[in-house]
């Protein structure tokens, strides 16, 4: 499936190339930086030049060198975050769908709760009440609150498979249930999975953004939310500094719309292999 992922989905051709574009950046971001991004040695306010491409903030700093640095904290967050989302997700749908009954009726409403309450309000909270929050402890709490949405995705998904033929012979063998939902029914919907998890990354990247733009996380980390939070806050839109706003926003964006293309060419193949009853 791999080899026909790469080679026949435009999508996910396209998607997986910006991808690879910023982890690029991300690696050699000490190398492409042209200055240290918390050097403050440049005349404020300056506008775009040879010597400054995306200009300087109002503190002298380079805003080209925090744009490439921001990558180190907004995607590495986007991606672990998402992981441990997922993972949550999956074995909480999974389980809620095939065991039915009190169990998955419990856990379905523990998530219909869940789903009420605003996602980032109750961030915001909990990381009010954790002393200096580190960059793991951002992921950790984005990752353990993003899940909801793939449980009720993945528990719809495994309830249609839980009624194939291949689960029958499962059970027919003596598999437990333990066995036959990660050994039988996960394969099955691995493009599901694959296509919620890269919009949960996707997700997590703007909701660091989002906390990051509220002051919240930690304040020596340079991120793409922190650069816009910290333009707002020196009335950037006031002094017309487009330079400093727009290339960690257009970041933010063209970073999420390469994994939603993904997730996209994920859920085009997952049709085209089941005869298309899945449609986007």
């Amino acid at each position: 499936m791999f080899k026909k992922y790469i080679l026949n989905n435009n999508k996910a051709k396209i998607g997986i190339g910006i991808i690879l574009f910023f982890i690029i950046i991300t690696i050699f971001a000490p190398i492409i930086a042209p200055y240290n991004p918390k050097s403050i040695e440049f005349i404020p306010w300056e506008k775009p030049s040879l010597t400054h491409p995306l200009g300087v903030n109002s503190y002298g700093q380079d805003v080209l060198s925090q744009v490439i640095y921001g990558t180190r904290v907004t995607m590495p967050v986007g991606i672990f975050a998402g992981l441990i989302s997922s993972i949550i997700g999956v074995v909480v749908g999974i389980i809620a769908g095939y065991l039915a009954g009190i169990l998955g009726e419990i856990l379905m409403r523990i998530v219909d709760v869940l789903l009420v309450i605003p996602t980032l309000a109750v961030m915001i909270v909990v990381a009010s009440f954790v002393q200096d929050l580190r960059i793991v402890g951002t992921i950790i709490i984005i990752g353990a609150l993003s899940w909801l949405w793939t449980a009720r995705s993945i528990r719809s998904q495994t309830l249609s498979e839980s009624r194939r033929d291949y689960v029958d012979a499962a059970n027919a063998l003596g598999m437990g249930p333990f066995e036959i939902m990660f050994r039988e029914i996960l394969p099955n919907i691995f493009p599901v999975v694959t296509a919620n998890m890269v919009m949960v990354v996707t997700s997590s990247m703007l909701t660091e953004a989002s906390m990051s733009f509220l002051g919240i996380g930690d304040p020596t980390l340079i991120s793409w939310g922190k650069m816009l939070s910290i333009a707002f806050d020196n009335s950037a839109i006031i002094y017309k500094a487009w330079w400093w706003m727009i290339p960690p926003g257009l970041c933010i964006s063209t970073l999420g719309y390469s994994f939603i293309l993904i997730g996209n060419s994920f859920l085009d193949i997952f049709a085209q292999d089941r005869g298309g009853r899945v449609k986007l």
